[in-house]
């Protein structure tokens, strides 16, 4: 490529630069900056919506881009270092909040999330809060286990949202479909009796016999 064609693009553009500075627009049709316009921006930044108020006819998009042709945004964050991510990877999973910030004080919380989802770390699940029963705890630490969701559960069992709603609150248990998730898990059911006693006249279940059993899913 010859020179002589370089030199008609910087004519080109020097004869476009003139007419935007007679015109006072760009070839979009956006008006020139004003020095009072910038300086507006110098002097507020980062207060955008300050600096809003002064300079009318610009948009926050418009003092954002000036604002990084000014150079006088704030530098982007500096990169991770190994100690750092070392750091991140090991504690991320269980540590609290307030732990990760002390342990990362150069790093804000939302930097720490978005690094760790990005290199493929998460937050471990909180633990299951009780039902109050304790064959119906075991189900869904089981279906947790096995990553099913509680839909998921709900359409193995055909159980009508019973687990996706928790429609046991209030001590509404649907024994039978405790008794099809169990199997659909793979589990089995056992009788674990409490207090055992010798049967008498061979009836149980009396008032008065102490007799009981509380079913337990086994895997």
């Amino acid at each position: 490529m010859s020179l002589s064609h370089f030199a008609r693009g910087a004519i080109s553009a020097e004869n476009s630069r003139r007419q935007m500075m007679l015109r006072g627009f760009t070839p979009n049709g956006h008006p020139l900056w004003e020095q009072p316009e910038a300086g507006h921006l110098r002097h507020g930044y980062p207060n955008y919506d300050a600096v809003m108020v002064l300079n009318t006819r610009r948009t926050r998009p418009a003092h954002h881009s000036k604002a990084g042709r000014m150079g006088i945004t704030k530098p982007g964050a500096r990169q991770w270092d190994a100690n750092e991510l070392f750091k991140l990877h090991r504690l991320y999973p269980r540590a609290t909040k307030e732990e990760l910030l002390s342990a990362l004080p150069e790093r804000t919380w939302r930097g720490i999330c978005g690094r760790a989802r990005a290199d493929g770390y998460f937050r471990a699940p909180r633990p299951l809060k009780p039902t109050g029963n304790a064959l119906l705890d075991q189900i869904l630490e089981r279906a947790r286990q096995r990553n099913w969701s509680r839909a998921e559960l709900d359409a193995e069992t055909n159980s009508r949202k019973y687990f996706e709603r928790n429609a046991w609150r209030g001590g509404k248990w649907d024994h039978r479909t405790h008794i099809r998730a169990v199997q659909v898990l793979g589990g089995q059911l056992r009788a674990r009796w409490m207090h055992p006693s010798a049967p008498t006249s061979g009836h149980v279940g009396r008032a008065g016999n102490s007799n009981s059993f509380q079913p337990q899913a086994q895997r």
